[in-house]
């Protein structure tokens, strides 16, 4: 199960042994994914008009997109500022939602904000992807040598996202969805 977000965020997630995904925290910009793509950010309504869930809400919408579209399972999620990254079990799909105003969901345009969708820059058709991060307006797509492979967004490699970022990959070697280097513990 993966449990995570940045300070940033506002936002955390979990994964359950079923291949759900939970979430809780801010909502004000879709970054909880609980929309259908179908009905973007006009068919959005929080539940007792409250954009903060005190508690974890099982994301159906993302399972259902998911499943219609063939995509399979989840096989990693990174929460950044106000956006979601999801990589599929196919390793080739990454779909995003959330604020997406500095291009960080990796769409053709650059939606203020949006339901999850497939993002054409983050994904792949190779099935490359090994893990996915998402840090302040910044999301990546990391291959199985903890090499990014694509980003979207705001990506100025300053001090503090190359720390995130570094804090991303370690992670994501600990999950096994990397593969270990030799400077790993």
């Amino acid at each position: 199960a993966f449990a995570g977000g940045f300070d940033e965020a506002g936002h955390t997630a979990f994964l359950d042994s079923a291949g759900y995904l939970w979430l809780a925290g801010c909502d004000r910009w879709q970054q909880l994914g609980l929309g259908s793509s179908e009905g973007g950010a006009t068919g959005y309504t929080w539940e007792q008009g409250r954009i903060w869930r005190s508690f974890f809400t099982r994301n159906d919408f993302l399972r259902h997109f998911m499943d219609k579209k063939s995509m399979g399972g989840i096989r990693d999620v990174a929460l950044g500022g106000d956006h979601s990254v999801v990589l599929s079990t196919n390793q080739s799909d990454v779909i995003t939602f959330g604020k997406g105003n500095e291009g960080q969901l990796g769409l053709v345009t650059k939606r203020f904000v949006s339901a999850p969708v497939r993002s054409s820059k983050l994904s792949s058709t190779k099935g490359d992807i090994a893990a996915v991060c998402a840090i302040e307006y910044c999301s990546l797509t990391i291959d199985d040598d903890g090499n990014v492979l694509n980003k979207a967004g705001k990506c100025r490699m300053k001090e503090s996202l190359i720390t995130a970022l570094d804090t991303c990959i370690r992670r994501a070697r600990q999950e096994g969805l990397v593969k270990s280097s030799s400077n790993d513990n």
